[in-house]
């Protein structure tokens, strides 16, 4: 399969989206354009474009208090190997929750667990690497939340097409 990009070559793009519900769907359709430009499939495109709904929703909803004032900032670097997605939000709502473990269903449904805490726990199902990080300088105040997703060849599967099926029952001559 033929890559779009330079062998060695990193790519940034910068969103700048107000803090409003619905401007998630930009985030999303910009990573998947990346996403296809490095060739991921279409299936873990789906992933990581829900993985992206759902942490610039909490972005807006928690770190911005869905103040369309108040921007959230997506970073996508893309290289060969990998698509690295920061999302930076005001910080509004105060610092990030610090248990993103399995959620409590039962808990929640009891009313004795709070509710939320599952778009965390998707999005680390969905990605290779996701969790809070801190910022880089002084200047960025607020939340950052990154995901990674690498790029894996996919040799498995061609090697499953190129097998011949399984003889289940029978005798092989």
């Amino acid at each position: 399969m033929e890559r779009h990009m330079c062998p060695q070559s990193t790519r940034v793009v910068e969103l700048r989206i107000p803090s409003e519900l619905g401007y998630e769907k930009i985030a999303r359709e910009a990573v998947a354009t990346v996403a296809r430009r490095l060739d991921f499939n279409e299936d873990k495109i789906e992933d990581i474009k829900t993985a992206i709904s759902e942490a610039c929703t909490n972005a807006i909803r928690y770190g911005s208090g869905a103040d369309a004032r108040m921007k959230v900032v997506v970073v996508l670097t893309a290289d060969e190997n990998k698509l690295d997605i920061l999302i930076k939000d005001p910080g509004a709502g105060g610092s990030p929750p610090l248990n993103t473990g399995i959620p409590d269903i039962n808990g929640m449904v009891a009313g004795t667990e709070r509710l939320g805490g599952m778009g965390l726990f998707i999005i680390k199902e969905l990605v290779d690497e996701a969790g809070f990080v801190e910022a880089d300088d002084d200047e960025d105040e607020g939340n950052q939340f990154r995901m990674v997703i690498y790029r894996v060849e996919d040799d498995q599967t061609e090697l499953d097409q190129a097998a011949p099926e399984d003889n289940k029952g029978g005798t092989t001559s």
